[in-house]
């Protein structure tokens, strides 16, 4: 509800029909918060210390009971729940339109749904929570996965009544642990969920204010009361009982991801620069702990001087895709060093696991030679000639080519000796069937000996974070004793607490899952914090 203000604000209409996929970031002038932005030299504790901004005048001032910051998957999620709950809310969106990263998703995850029961598709709870554990070391909260996976069936039900559309494919998503990847119409988001919700939106009379990005947040007694934003209109502040941040996180932000520890050198980030980590800055401003240092990333290698991937066009692509020559297999990885430091086929086990081992180097390199290039990677006309191409035009200076091992050494700085001595022991394990030096299977042990030889300095694709705000099983925000928060939540990206380092991709469709359960577990428990 809006008071008074001195200047005339456009209707905030809805008339959207789908997202794009990387929003330009909107800039933020005039009010920028005077709290410092975390980067990797600045700790929660630094930013905390400052306390979130004030602007120094207001011009438009709404009062309402929720305010839900983002309006990609979770935030539409928790928008609808909570119009069904007939709370009094406003959705801000920085960006023109809704559906933020969404728009890069295919399905979600779900067991025991209806859907899977008419397929024929089985899965239990303890069979998900078991392999997720296991392969996250038991750092995880089992709580949180046995919260995802007995409100799953559930949620498809109640997207199904939104209007969200599936393909009625349920499957494993090209190799997952198990088939619980529930397709959507097209295999697109925008197409099955996003544009569904958003008419959802229209339809429930949501009150919806784009191209505002919140810049601070309000408390009071150690309790949040609004926020303040900017918007089209000038300076807004939000007068509220509860925030929902729902801002995808901080995965179009370099700083954040250096302070994640990878190195941003060589970044491509593939997804929205709009989730530039607000919400993260916001709660940290606020004394929220910090869960960034354990929160995972969907991040794979790239070769800088290939063509960045194109997410819905490229996956597949043998030189430059998820499976192409910077994600391992059939090749030799080394470091500033160039020793050998892991087994490169890590795609096999977790597609974005490969850079994990790497992520404490200084730099990582591949290296092949003109045999394995023919074999696995340049199998097709466009791809050999995509591979010339970069090699000649090459303005990154990250791939080489050399008559000799020596020549590559030579060309990206690494010591000729040591480098020969790893292509040799590489060559000799190759030759003798069996790693045994780290384990790689026997099949994928290609002795590198048919010039030219090629050496590429990797860098980072990144797509999304999943983590960074400590938030409990109800998603209230934590601080720095891991008590509430009164009235702060985050979900989605923001909030997300399922995984521990390491994005466990071979579980097909939880992070999006997880976007829909937490947007309607907030929603729900707002409404009973208001009641309180």
């Amino acid at each position: 509800m809006k008071n008074s203000t001195d200047v005339s604000r456009r209707g905030f209409l809805m008339g959207l029909a789908g997202v794009s996929g990387a929003v330009a970031l909107s800039g933020l002038a005039g009010c920028a918060p005077s709290g410092q932005t975390p980067t990797a030299d600045t700790g929660a504790a630094d930013v905390a210390a400052n306390g979130p901004a004030v602007p120094d005048h207001v011009d438009v001032t709404y009062d309402t009971d929720l305010l839900i910051v983002g309006g990609g998957g979770s935030g539409l999620a928790c928008a609808v729940q909570a119009a069904l709950n007939n709370t009094n809310f406003i959705l801000i969106e920085k960006g023109s339109e809704l559906g933020g990263n969404a728009s890069f998703v295919e399905g979600m995850f779900a067991i025991e749904s209806d859907l899977a029961e008419a397929a024929n598709v089985h899965v239990t709870p303890s069979e998900i929570i078991e392999a997720e554990l296991e392969r996250g070391q038991h750092r995880q909260n089992g709580a949180l996965w046995m919260d995802l996976c007995t409100k799953s069936a559930e949620n498809i039900d109640w997207c199904l009544e939104q209007g969200v559309l599936y393909s009625g494919v349920i499957d494993n998503y090209n190799g997952g642990l198990y088939p619980t990847f529930h397709w959507f119409k097209d295999g697109k988001c925008k197409i099955g969920y996003v544009d569904p919700m958003i008419a959802r939106v229209n339809e429930l009379g949501v009150e919806v204010h784009l191209n505002t990005a919140a810049t601070s947040l309000m408390v009071e007694d150690g309790k949040v009361v609004g926020a303040y934003a900017e918007s089209d209109d000038g300076i807004a502040q939000y007068n509220c009982k509860a925030v929902v941040f729902a801002t995808g996180g901080f995965g179009g932000n370099p700083d954040y991801i250096a302070k994640q520890g990878w190195d941003t050198t060589d970044l491509f980030v593939v997804g929205s620069e709009n989730a530039a980590g607000d919400a993260y800055r916001m709660a940290m401003e606020i004394g929220a702990k910090d869960f960034m240092n354990d929160s995972a990333q969907s991040i794979l290698y790239n070769i800088p001087a290939l063509p960045p991937i194109d997410f819905h066009n490229d996956a597949l692509n043998p030189v430059n895709g998820y499976f192409g020559i910077a994600a391992g297999g059939p090749v030799l990885w080394v470091n500033e060093d160039a020793d050998r430091y892991t087994r490169e086929n890590l795609t096999d086990d977790n597609l974005v696991l490969q850079c994990i081992p790497g992520k404490g180097n200084l730099a990582n390199y591949v290296v092949f030679d003109q045999n394995i290039f023919d074999t696995y990677f340049g199998t097709t006309e466009e791809g050999r000639a995509m591979f010339e191409d970069s090699l000649v035009d090459d303005k990154t200076k990250t791939l080489f080519s050399a008559d000799s091992i020596k020549g590559l050494a030579e060309a990206v700085g690494l010591d000729a000796a040591a480098l020969s001595a790893t292509v040799e022991r590489y060559n000799e394990l190759a030759h003798g069937g069996k790693d045994e030096d780290f384990g790689k299977p026997a099949e994928k042990m290609v002795a590198i000996e048919t010039a030219p030889f090629y050496i590429a300095k990797l860098g980072y694709s990144f797509f999304f974070e999943v983590g960074g705000i400590a938030t409990d099983k109800q998603r209230r925000v934590l601080n720095q004793n891991s008590e509430p928060i009164d009235g702060l939540y985050a979900i989605g990206n923001d909030g997300n607490m399922l995984y521990r380092h390491v994005y466990t991709i071979n579980m097909p469709g939880t992070a999006f899952g997880n976007q829909v359960n937490s947007g309607r577990e907030a929603a729900n428990n707002v409404a009973e914090f208001l009641k309180q």
